[in-house]
């Protein structure tokens, strides 16, 4: 090949010869042979630039291509799926919310039941408590005031002996003394 291109060169060049030296001008004449061995070394070249530069330039640039567009398909893969997975988040996030909102309300209601019936049974037990209170004061009222019975029943029949200023007989006149208490307890009760 060089050999080639060399001898179309020298045929480009001006060369002196025996018979008269060439001008600057011989190298715009038309010669047939020189233009072959230039289309051949043009040919020739073509193919080399064509098999050793450019198309490993070519493989190079497509394999970038599908490079830049396997990242641009993954990327919008990518994107999709983070706004699927966003909204997905988001959904979650409402229904914990709303969970969430539902567990206060019914914790609320539960509060607010138990508090009524804590109040209903402090009630109760304050209704019981003074219930048994009236209960007590009654049964302590009913022996005092049989207490007192007695004790008049037991002054009656001494302050009667003194003014007969004799002894009375206790045992018998006891259920008289006692009728005439409880008839005069009645009418002062009244």
């Amino acid at each position: 090949m060089l050999a080639i291109a060399s001898n179309a060169v020298l045929t480009l060049l001006p060369v002196v010869s025996d018979d008269k030296p060439r001008a600057l001008g011989a190298l715009l004449e038309f010669a047939p042979g020189a233009m072959l061995w230039t289309l051949a070394a043009f040919f020739v070249g073509l193919f080399v630039m064509w098999k050793f530069v450019y198309g490993p330039i070519t493989t190079a640039l497509e394999a970038r291509d599908k490079k830049v567009e396997d990242s641009i398909t993954a990327a919008e893969v990518a994107r999709k799926d983070a706004e699927a997975q966003m909204s997905q988040a988001k959904a979650e996030l409402q229904k914990a919310q709303e969970n969430a909102k539902r567990m206060v309300e019914e914790a609320m209601a539960r509060a607010e039941k138990q508090a009524a019936e804590a109040v209903r049974a402090a009630d109760e037990r304050a209704k019981a408590e003074l219930q048994k209170a009236r209960d007590t004061i009654a049964a302590e009222k009913r022996q005092a005031l049989q207490e007192i019975k007695a004790l008049a029943v037991d002054l009656t029949i001494a302050a009667a002996g003194k003014l007969l200023q004799q002894e009375v007989d206790a045992q018998k006149n006891r259920p008289l003394v006692q009728q005439f208490v409880a008839t005069a307890g009645d009418k002062g009760g009244r």
